[in-house]
């Protein structure tokens, strides 16, 4: 059963029972647990610490955290919120916020000016089963690593676009190291608009990101994963990813581009696919990081597997 399913149904029966339950999931050993719901919420009437009571928005909610004392915040099913610039900051370490419901029920944050962001500024941090919608074309990034944003974790995260809304990045990483050990697993983007570029967006270096499982299609000629400049990229693991981008130079890399000779790490296990018929790589062959049983399919290759990927020694 999964960590979602394990507290569903506790939910029902009260918060202290849904507490218990994300105890027993390994989600949290203490600290309080807020619930969010814009349909029956308030940020002034309501403690938002029982789902009868919750508050109405994410950010006053993040407010209510306690520090690396293992918060939790619910965002129930059917949430909704626009997100601006200023909005939303996850400025609170250590604090776990996990939507309910699927589909249409997804708790849904709505991107609706090209500067909208949610701010992140504090470390050890997950998020977990949101859905992030575009409603303006080339919004510049859906998240920014501000400060201090080390080892977040996004789980599950559904980027909602179309061929007219879209978001640039998902991800922009910020200055040196302040994303490093950062996770994405089982993110979803999926875009006919060639103004998205990859899921995460960087130009100084970061140690140790994970990407893991995640889906990305997009028609721009840009990476599906991480765009990286001349970023060293050290301890990078990439791990059953599926791209599809409108790359027609697929030796720039296609899941990852970086410029850099000194990154390290493995990409292994992936499969790809891009508007090149030939020589499209993981990453620049250059950058000395471990990659090997990746999969390819250029333009003229619809149903073709070909292996690709060069064994390198990080040296």
């Amino acid at each position: 059963m999964s960590d979602l399913a394990q507290f569903l149904s506790p939910l029902r029966y009260g918060h202290k029972l849904a507490l218990k339950n994300l105890q027993g999931a390994g989600l949290m050993t203490f600290g309080n647990i807020f619930f969010v719901n814009s349909v029956t919420g308030s940020d002034t009437a309501n403690t938002g610490q029982d789902e009868v009571q919750p508050l109405a928005t994410l950010d006053a909610t993040i407010g209510k955290c306690t520090a690396n004392n293992g918060d939790v915040i619910i965002m129930l099913p059917g949430h909704t919120e626009a997100v601006t610039s200023t909005s939303t900051t996850l400025d609170v370490a250590g604090v776990t916020i996990i939507g309910l419901g699927s589909g249409s029920m997804k708790p849904t944050l709505t991107f609706a000016a090209t500067n909208s962001r949610i701010n992140v500024t504090a470390a050890n941090c997950t998020l977990q089963n949101l859905r992030l919608k575009a409603a303006v074309g080339d919004v510049v990034t859906a998240v920014l690593h501000a400060t201090a944003a080390q080892n977040t974790r996004y789980l599950d995260i559904e980027f909602f676009a179309t061929s007219t809304f879209n978001f640039i990045n998902g991800y922009t990483l910020g200055a040196a190291n302040i994303s490093d050990g950062c996770r994405w697993e089982r993110n979803y983007l999926r875009t006919a608009d060639a103004g998205q570029l990859a899921l995460a967006i960087t130009a100084a270096a970061h140690n140790d990101l994970k990407y893991y499982d995640n889906y990305v299609v997009h028609a721009a000629t840009a990476a599906g994963l991480l765009t990286a400049g001349a970023a060293d990229l050290l301890g990078l693991d990439v791990v059953r990813n599926h791209v599809q981008t409108g790359q027609t130079d697929g030796t720039v890399g296609v899941l990852v581009i970086t410029t850099s000779t000194a990154s390290s790490g493995r990409i292994v296990e992936n499969h790809m696919k891009t508007a090149d018929a030939s020589a499209n790589v993981a990453i620049p062959i250059a950058s000395k990081v471990y990659a090997a049983n990746n999969y390819v399919a250029g333009t003229d290759e619809v149903g073709t597997i070909i292996a690709v990927g060069t064994l390198f020694d990080n040296t």
